[in-house]
């Protein structure tokens, strides 16, 4: 009995024994170091791996000032690496630890910065009533400590992200006029134009909208160039000057392809980061879950351990012999199995070749029928014009229901009866959400389809954002809505 025991105590002297508290709060310091610094180099998920491995460190660590600073600090910058990576309520929870944080060591600039960015996650997930209150919080201390920069990135961001989505567009107008008034920076600067240009469009201030839109183009953005020439597209086409609408759709186009080039690529890196990002933060809390009960469940491993040895080495001394003569038996039944499953295997392989070849031949044919027939749809026609050119010709185009029903029905037919299984699964989908997933699986880009339902290609990828969230109640769902309709 002494050996077991010396070899407990062994394991629990390796196990208890760490870097005392001083060295675990500079490996912290240096791991939010680095992380700001990755972060500076837009090197997104290595950054939010040294955020992490600095909270792992503090763990065990008494919260004194110094160390509830700095976990302030590290949760609130890993909640930004999170929401710049679409991860919105795990970016809501980093920031909620954040404010704690920095509640109990009375640090108001972090407490305002922690305000702000956890009402720029719930604002991602369209809760505008708590956004708006974390908002406030923000801009009373602000207010207090006089920090001028702050008020006039708040200003914008209710202007633009908060009034502008709940239609309240004369306050959004006065809120990103404040922003200009305390001074922000170039790009903010194009951006609260467009802002601008955009709530006097919803406003029907027509003649203020092109003015700050016009501002707005000295902008080297394609993405924000794109959403400039989309407005003033809509009001040449309202205005009835459809010969400047046609060049602000041109313009439209071009900006488009390069904004979707680079989305292309931040897609990409976006899909990885996430990945990572997401098991960086289950490990995280892993070592949350786990860290006090691991002594424990090591002690009781080691002790089952010895015990199955035990057993293990009484049963094979008891039963060796009569082991073996199973074995014996059992290889004799295994070979003649082994025999019959090859052959049986052969037979299957012929008989599975010979179907796919027929199987093949059949679908080849079908698809053939399937595409001369889909060729000569109404809105399959009007789509593919309106991929290969945007002009006064392909805009110019009526389609009634029976082209949107034969449309669908051709859908099913390629797609195996997408249609009807898109409503099993999603039976609150209405009419023309069908249509706007039938149009996605057939691989219609974003303009193409907000083209064909007559509106902005915000409000269509707003409306996306509402099918997705509220319609397939898939609002955790880290999928675009274009994997989504392609998984079904």
């Amino acid at each position: 009995m002494r050996t077991p025991f010396l070899i407990l105590v062994l394991v629990c002297g390796l196990l208890t024994a760490c870097n005392t508290q001083t060295k675990r709060v500079g490996q912290a310091q240096s791991l939010y170091e680095e992380g700001l610094r990755l972060r500076e180099q837009r090197q997104s998920e290595e950054a939010a791996e040294k955020f992490l491995q600095g909270l792992e460190a503090l763990l065990s660590c008494e919260e004194t000032t110094e160390i509830l600073q700095l976990k302030g600090q590290l949760c609130d910058n890993l909640g930004a690496m999170y929401f710049k990576h679409g991860l919105f309520e795990g970016a809501f929870v980093q920031h909620q630890q954040a404010l704690n944080c920095f509640r109990q060591t009375l640090d108001s600039t972090g407490m305002m910065n922690a305000y702000r960015n956890s009402g720029r996650a719930v604002r991602a997930q369209e809760q505008y009533t708590q956004a708006k209150q974390y908002y406030d919080s923000a801009f009373s201390i602000a207010t207090l400590i006089h920090d001028q920069a702050m008020l006039g990135d708040l200003y914008l961001e209710m202007g633009r992200d908060y009034y502008m989505e709940t239609g309240n567009f004369a306050k959004g107008i006065e809120s990103v006029n404040k922003a200009l008034e305390i001074g922000l920076s170039d790009s903010d600067t194009d951006i609260a134009h467009m802002t601008l240009g955009i709530l006097y469009y919803y406003s029907n201030d027509f003649e203020q909208a092109k003015s700050f839109l016009n501002q707005a183009l000295h902008s080297e953005r394609p993405g924000l160039k794109m959403s400039v020439y989309q407005t003033l597209y809509a009001i040449a086409y309202t205005e009835g000057d459809y010969k400047q609408a046609i060049q602000y759709q041109q313009l439209f186009s071009t900006n488009l392809l390069e904004s979707e080039q680079e989305h292309s690529s931040e897609v990409m890196l976006r899909i990885k980061s996430e990945y990572e990002l997401k098991a960086q933060q289950s490990e995280l809390e892993s070592l949350h879950r786990n860290r006090d009960l691991k002594l424990y469940l090591i002690i009781a491993l080691v002790l089952i351990a010895l015990l199955v040895i035990l057993l293990i080495v009484r049963k094979i001394v008891s039963d060796h012999k009569l082991k073996m003569e199973q074995f014996g038996r059992q290889v004799e039944r295994d070979q003649n199995r082994i025999h019959e499953l090859v052959s049986d295997m052969e037979t299957l392989i012929r008989t599975n070749d010979e179907l796919r070849r027929n199987q093949q031949t059949l679908s080849q044919k079908e698809l053939m029928m399937t595409e001369k027939i889909m060729a000569r749809n109404k809105v399959m026609v009007t789509a593919q014009a309106l991929s290969e050119q945007v002009n006064a010709d392909t805009l110019n185009f009526e389609l009634a229901d029976n082209d949107w029903t034969d449309f669908i029905n051709l859908t099913d037919l390629i797609f195996d009866g997408f249609s009807q299984r898109l409503l099993q699964l999603y039976p609150k989908l209405g009419k023309w959400d069908v249509r706007i997933c039938c149009l996605s699986k057939n691989g219609f880009s974003n303009q193409v389809i907000s083209i064909l339902l007559d509106t902005q290609t915000d409000s269509y990828y707003k409306r996306k954002t509402r099918i997705k969230q509220m319609k397939m109640n898939l609002g955790d769902d880290n999928r675009s809505f274009e994997e989504i309709v392609n998984a079904v």
